[in-house]
């Protein structure tokens, strides 16, 4: 089982070799190295393009009737994908190399408030994407007012950012070379979203996992080989950050790639991250300075586990029968189907598994991510 054999592996890396796991007891490897393992309920189809394709998720939530969101990911060979929540494509959106892609609530453009999907694209090599997502289908329209390129050299990472001190929206975008660009969107007053640079850092080294959290006005970036920083998201916040967790000394085995946040009430929550070297996934407090709480990995069952994630999504909301308490979902590297390898696909997980296998996981399907409130 693939399962069995990513956490050998991983076991033999990291010096776990004097533990005698003989044929490798897949409960009791993950027991040891992960705190917890747990099993995907649902997979999406596969993307078209062959070898490393599939890359990032985003959850988009339906205005009215929860159970018809949709999943946006990235085929970074060749489009946007539109998947339904059992993991069912519902559209292929052909454009440029997608690499990540966020989704942000009620864009104020002329008379209307619009939902957006955004993305970094490096098929130019340092591209953005901007579409509106049709309210009713989720079908994605491009809105973007021009080509829009970042200054960087090779766009990477990407997370929306929509302020709620000032009410802006903001498009946060990572380099290749640990470059960081910051971009304020707004309505070019013919219908469309232009965007233009109002900050720009250096991470240091290649960093692509982004996400924003609005509520508490900050972002989060995985430096893949160093670790996870916090940052002030507001555009004067500067260069000042503070360091979550590390890789060696830290609970993450590089590389370190996909962030996400689940939201809870009164600013509870978790920060997620993709500890790719370990296949494994580390949970911390979304509050203060992000203590850790532990990790899980997903195991083969009824579809095959997952390993090498790059990119991860979580939402907290009620979605409806199949998802009452939200889900999680994450790409998988090594898309599986018995002994035959298929094309690379994304893994879905309902959360109550995730907080019914780890304890100190929080529970909370009342936050729709349409209303956050500033903390």
């Amino acid at each position: 089982m693939k399962t069995c054999r990513k956490i050998c592996a991983a076991l033999l890396a990291t010096s776990f070799m004097g533990f005698g796991w003989g044929d490798c007891n897949i409960s009791e490897a993950a027991k040891n190295y992960h705190d917890v393992a747990v099993q995907a309920d649902y997979e999406t189809d596969a993307v078209v393009a062959g070898n490393d394709a599939a890359d990032d998720p985003a959850i988009w939530v339906h205005p009215r009737n929860p159970s018809k969101s949709t999943i946006i990911a990235t085929n970074k060979q060749g489009g946007l994908l539109v998947y339904d929540l059992k993991g069912k494509e519902l559209y292929n959106v052909k454009v440029g190399k997608p690499n990540n892609v966020d989704v942000r609530y009620s864009f104020p453009l002329g008379k209307e408030k619009i939902d957006i999907a955004a993305a970094t694209d490096k098929a130019k090599k340092n591209g953005l994407l901007i579409y509106k997502i049709n309210s009713e289908t989720g079908e994605l329209t491009n809105i973007a007012a021009r080509d829009i390129f970042a200054k960087m050299k090779v766009v990477y990472g990407f997370s929306l950012y929509h302020s709620l001190k000032t009410g802006k929206y903001y498009a946060l975008i990572s380099g290749y070379e640990g470059e960081f660009e910051q971009y304020e969107l707004f309505d070019n007053g013919e219908g469309k979203i232009d965007a233009k640079l109002v900050r720009s850092l250096e991470i240091g080294s290649i960093s692509e996992g982004l996400v924003a959290d609005d509520e508490y006005g900050c972002f989060y970036i995985s430096e893949e080989n160093v670790g996870i920083w916090k940052y002030g998201a507001e555009p004067d916040a500067g260069a000042k950050r503070v360091q979550v967790d590390s890789v060696g000394a830290g609970h993450l085995i590089a590389d370190v790639e996909g962030l996400t946040i689940y939201y809870a009430r009164n600013g509870k929550g978790h920060l997620i991250a993709s500890s790719q070297g370990n296949n494994s996934y580390n949970i911390y407090d979304r509050r203060g300075m992000n203590s850790y709480i532990g990790s899980f990995s997903i195991d083969d069952g009824k579809v095959d586990g997952t390993n090498d994630t790059d990119g991860i999504d979580v939402i907290s909301f009620n979605l409806g029968k199949e998802f009452p308490n939200g889900l999680f979902i994450a790409q998988d590297g090594e898309n599986m189907d018995g002994t035959e390898k298929l094309n690379q696909n994304f893994k879905i997980v309902r959360w109550e598994k995730i907080v019914q296998a780890l304890s100190g996981i929080m529970l909370d399907n009342t936050v729709n991510p349409r209303n956050l409130k500033k903390q």
